[in-house]
């Protein structure tokens, strides 16, 4: 099965990407290295991004990795998995 995307030609403008990309399988993301977090009710997915992947700008990563429909579609208590290296999640995007 391959990932799929709506868009073919993305950009990376200083080291930012913009427009859509391919999306992993569920495969390759169940390969990456992770760290298992607990979140409770005032965690955001921008703030455990700085704190694990070193910028908010990857919250959409832990999303991704979590099959996450929006940043705030997890409850209390549920652990997320957040990959211990974001540049191994990016290589697959």
């Amino acid at each position: 099965m391959s990932s799929v995307g709506r868009y073919r030609n993305n950009q990376i403008i200083d080291g930012k990407h913009y427009g859509t990309f391919d999306f992993p399988t569920q495969a390759q993301l169940d390969n990456i290295a992770t760290y298992q977090v607990r979140v409770n009710k005032f965690d955001r997915l921008d703030n455990l991004a700085a704190k694990y992947l070193g910028s908010g700008d990857y919250w959409w990563v832990i999303a991704m990795m979590n099959n996450l429909e929006w940043a705030f579609g997890f409850e209390e208590g549920q652990i997320l998995l957040i990959p211990v290296d974001v540049q191994e999640v990016l290589r697959l995007t």
